[in-house]
């Protein structure tokens, strides 16, 4: 892989602050544009040096591969412009390209994208006050050292590297749990472990038993719109029988769309505290997700809520795109 451009001091400096406030450098790393490993690179420099020091490079910087160049090169070939590599990584640059890694995101078909704008679309009058009165839910499985992005680093030799002191230890098939759990604008509403397998039946049942709970605890007899993905036992005509026998309103969702769901942002979170408290079985992992889980405040819930109509505003400018939600 090519080497990216010198990073300013200003960039730099973010990092650090950013990474003393506790950021992963995965989400450091997604908030600056830049690699986890040159966040990694910077901080580890930072302790070393207690400032932050610019480095010194020498010529210019690459800004595609050697195989890149040379298709690059061939294509300006067949066009009857016979240019060396440097005019093409320079005419490149000059026309705003960079290189870059790619980001993890849905697949969406052009039907994903149009169902994903005409449901923003439509909800694009909506207040932050309108968001409130949504409960959001959803479920997902939390692993044993899940939470572990930033990498491990050790000082050894280059003869000790595969030493067992030197090694992060892997697991093939690591313990988990799958959770279920649902919040608002007003914090965290409840949580469950799941057992088993989530049919119609087993859902009906944590509704039941956690989310009417958590309608009634965060918002009385209010109004309120629920909203969970288009999983098969999610849209049972058994559980829009249980839903509207107790006039809950049930919100569509589009396929495929996990930037407009803020829970997934609480899970992020959730599985960075559980990861801290190093559970290393499944009991102590079910304890740590439920710690964590109560240590969740409410000002974090509200910011996700607050973020929803900005996520509108990226989806209807991505006409229903990928977002960097």
């Amino acid at each position: 892989m090519a080497p990216t451009r010198e990073m300013s001091l200003e960039t730099k400096e973010r990092i650090v602050k950013l990474l003393e406030e506790g950021n992963s450098s995965r989400m450091v790393a997604k908030d600056v544009g830049c690699s986890q490993s040159a966040v990694s690179k910077i901080w580890t420099k930072y302790k070393q040096h207690g400032m932050v020091v610019k480095a010194k490079r020498t010529g210019r910087p690459r800004k595609t591969s050697k195989r890149q160049d040379k298709q690059l090169k061939h294509k300006w070939e067949e066009a009857g412009a016979n240019v060396c590599d440097r005019t093409v990584r320079n005419r490149l640059k000059e026309m705003g390209f960079q290189y870059r890694k790619a980001k993890r995101k849905p697949s969406l078909t052009p039907k994903h994208k149009r169902t994903r704008l005409q449901w923003a679309k439509e909800r694009q009058s909506w207040t932050v006050d309108d968001w409130m009165k949504v409960i959001f839910s959803d479920e997902s499985r939390i692993c044993i050292g899940q939470g572990d992005d930033a990498g491990t680093f050790v000082w050894c030799r280059s003869s000790e590297i595969y030493e067992e002191a030197c090694l992060k230890k892997t697991t093939k098939f690591p313990q988990s749990l799958m959770i279920w759990g649902c919040m608002s604008g007003k914090g965290t509403g409840e949580m469950t472990v799941v057992n088993s397998s989530i049919n119609a039946q087993v859902y009906i049942d944590i509704l039941d038993s956690f989310l009417i709970p958590s309608i009634e605890q965060m918002f009385g007899d209010n109004e309120i719109i629920f909203q969970d993905d288009n999983a098969s036992c999610h849209r049972a005509k058994t559980v829009k029988a249980f839903l509207g026998e107790r006039h809950i309103q049930s919100m569509s969702w589009p396929a495929n769309s996990p930037d407009l769901n803020p829970i997934e942002n609480l899970w992020w979170k959730l599985k960075k505290m559980v990861h801290k408290k190093a559970p290393t079985c499944k009991a102590d992992l079910a304890t740590a997700i439920k710690e964590s889980w109560h240590q969740i405040d409410a000002e974090y819930c509200l910011s996700l809520i607050k973020s929803m109509p900005q996520r509108l505003k990226a989806v209807i400018k991505a006409k229903g795109g990928a977002t960097k939600y």
